[in-house]
């Protein structure tokens, strides 16, 4: 079951995760699946994410969770 997070609670995305994701994806080869971009790019920010010193924070249990995540930031234009 998918954990829905707090209403107002925010993820915070700094400029240097976004660097980060972006240079993760360039680097990648055209014959890259979706799941190992979206892992990859992931784990790029993860690392050079703000530390926080929350415990309530729980990293996404799997694949779903982390399009999930990635969908909800997601504006149509």
């Amino acid at each position: 079951m998918v954990k829905v997070p707090k209403p107002g609670k925010r993820v915070i995305v700094t400029p240097r995760m976004l660097r980060a994701g972006a240079l993760a994806l360039a680097t990648m080869g055209a014959d890259t699946s979706e799941y190992e971009l979206v892992g990859v790019v992931y784990r790029a920010m993860a690392s050079v994410a703000p530390q926080t010193k929350s415990q309530d924070h729980t990293p996404p249990a799997n694949f779903l969770e982390v399009m999930r995540i990635m969908r909800s930031g997601r504006r149509d234009v």
